[in-house]
């Protein structure tokens, strides 16, 4: 459907440059809009949020799909985790044949969004890895502020026991807690910056987000980010991730004796009982499961639960096995990046968001292939950035540009 444009006398070096401008643009907002956008029931992503991601994320990667013959796609249809990708979304699409949904539409742009998302990390940086890591950089400062602003706002007004939460998509403590974590770990990873002032700031946005990590009382997302820093030794060389993983072993055993009330006084919170009764979901429905987007009810009795609290057995109960299998795959795809690529700056990244979002959905954020959330900093991104290390790998370094001659 491009040809006609392309062959109108209009230059393609300028629709591509317009694209990835608003791609790089987007791709900046998925991550600041999730922290500041209004949401709209039950704390989905709100229209006017989603109605600007169309023009400037979803749009712009379907144009730049369709350039130079599809180059893009060509380029990256042969990658093994892009396929198991593409898999498990068909199944997905596939169930919504026996899902009991009010609006179908709906759930097909909820399955989708998420590998347009991966498809314009491609085009902004899938070969310019720099280009990557100055966005992540620019949106972590970005969340950072806000996560000040939160934070003030929540010292000014708290009581006794409150839990600090965001706004919109992140209006809840573990969901805010799992964004700011995740921005977190990936400035922690990026590389030194050269100007003192910027690696300043860097640093000050890791307090920053460390603080409101702490206020959240999501103790889940504590321990996500001791076992990433207690395994940063695998991926990181030189000494330094050493004695700052003994260090902080340390410390956590001192505030497991000090803070053990803070830590227990909420118990287990369900999550034994939640996941007991997502096993007996499962083996009603096994080998197709309810349908993706199939609204289903946990009863605990006191609480009614919309959700398992748990990605892998979400999964499991709206695609079934066939679909928790995919998503174990395409995740173990993604260490494996991250593990062959571990000399440069993105591989390390991918590592460190996998360990962190591996510990996080084992007890919240259980949407998978949902609209824009903080699963996406956990899921979504860095399959994005493993892609992209895979897709430099096969085509050598110099090569794996096939809209180089348009930029």
């Amino acid at each position: 459907m491009m040809e006609p444009f392309l062959n109108s006398g209009q230059s393609p070096r300028r629709v591509y440059a317009a694209c990835r401008l608003l791609l790089g643009v987007g791709i900046l907002w998925v991550v600041v809009g999730m922290v500041v956008m209004p949401s709209s029931v039950s704390f989905n992503p709100g229209r006017s949020y989603q109605n600007s991601l169309v023009v400037l994320l979803y749009l712009p990667t379907l144009l730049l799909l369709c350039l130079h013959r599809a180059a893009l796609w060509r380029a990256l249809w042969p990658l093994p985790v892009l396929r198991v990708v593409l898999v498990l979304m068909a199944w997905a699409l596939l169930s919504l044949s026996w899902a009991r949904l009010l609006r179908t539409e709906d759930e097909i742009g909820r399955i989708i969004s998420p590998l347009l998302f991966v498809l314009a990390w491609q085009a902004w940086a899938g070969w310019r890895p720099r280009a990557g890591l100055r966005l992540l950089y620019v949106a972590g400062v970005a969340v950072a502020a806000c996560a000040l602003v939160y934070v003030v706002r929540f010292s000014l007004h708290h009581q006794p026991g409150d839990r600090i939460f965001g706004v919109g998509v992140i209006g809840t403590s573990n969901y805010a807690a799992a964004a700011m974590g995740a921005v977190c770990v990936w400035l922690v990873q990026l590389p030194s910056q050269r100007r003192r002032a910027l690696e300043l700031l860097r640093w000050l946005a890791v307090a920053a987000l460390l603080t409101f990590v702490v206020l959240t009382q999501s103790r889940g997302i504590w321990l996500a980010l001791l076992v990433g820093v207690l395994l940063a030794p695998l991926w990181n060389p030189g000494w330094k991730p050493r004695v700052l993983a003994i260090g902080t072993a340390l410390l956590a055993l001192l505030a497991g004796v000090f803070a053990l009330p803070l830590l227990t006084e909420r118990g287990a919170s369900f999550r034994p009982e939640i996941f007991a009764k997502a096993v007996d979901m499962i083996a009603l429905h096994p080998w197709r499961g309810i349908g993706q987007g199939t609204g289903f009810i946990i009863d605990l009795g006191t609480q009614q639960l919309t959700h398992s609290h748990n990605m892998l057995t979400q999964a499991a109960i709206e695609l079934g096995l066939p679909g928790l299998l995919l998503v174990v795959a395409m995740w173990l795809l993604v260490a494996w990046e991250g593990w062959r690529g571990r000399a440069e700056a993105s591989g390390r990244l991918v590592l460190a968001l996998w360990v962190f979002s591996s510990v996080v959905v084992q007890f919240d954020l259980p949407q998978l292939l949902d609209s824009p959330r903080p699963g996406w900093l956990l899921i979504w991104l860095p399959l994005a950035l493993a892609l992209g290390l895979a897709w430099r790998r096969r085509s050598g370094a110099d090569a794996a540009q096939p809209m180089a001659h348009l930029a």
